[in-house]
């Protein structure tokens, strides 16, 4: 296969990066129709780039970063402009980036983490976004600060104790 169709699940995150100020700013500014059309092409491209790169055997180390990093600019972008707005407490920021900071020290580790919360953490953020782009709403909007915590927390909680296991069976 040549190389360039085998380059294409990179360009499409790459396009996802793109997206991230466009998204903060349409945010930021209260344009929730281009809000949620550039969170569904974000969505979209997220699908894509991991289903094309499993179908055109382009799987690599440096994918599934640039995937993850590709994710985690885009929604602290955008909620960062919600922070702005006042929507959410500075706090949450935090909370995103702690759960960012977990995956990858834990994604170096040899042996796989399990974590059945952490494998959906980022399409629980990308619905929230979506939901508050598609129905503005401060309970809502806190109902999903609320889910968001809980689930940070359990995929944290997870994570420890697929650790402090691993440690156990090493010692």
């Amino acid at each position: 296969m040549q190389p360039s169709v085998r380059a294409l699940p990179q360009l499409l995150t790459a396009i996802r990066l793109s997206f991230a100020l466009p998204l903060a700013a349409a945010l930021h500014g209260g344009d929730l129709p281009l809000a949620a059309a550039l969170l569904s092409l974000a969505i979209i491209t997220d699908l894509l780039d991991g289903w094309l790169a499993r179908r055109l055997d382009a799987c690599s180390t440096f994918g599934g970063y640039f995937d993850a990093i590709a994710d985690f600019v885009l929604v602290t972008a955008a909620f960062g402009a919600l922070t702005a707005r006042g929507v959410y407490p500075p706090w949450m920021l935090l909370i995103i980036g702690l759960m960012f900071a977990q995956f990858i020290l834990t994604s170096a580790s040899k042996q796989p983490v399990h974590d059945p919360i952490g494998k959906y953490y980022g399409a629980a953020l990308y619905s929230a976004l979506l939901a508050l782009a598609l129905l503005p709403d401060w309970l809502l909007s806190d109902a999903l600060l609320v889910g968001i915590v809980v689930l940070s927390a359990v995929s944290l909680s997870t994570r420890a104790f697929w650790l402090a296991q691993m440690s156990a069976i090493q010692r």
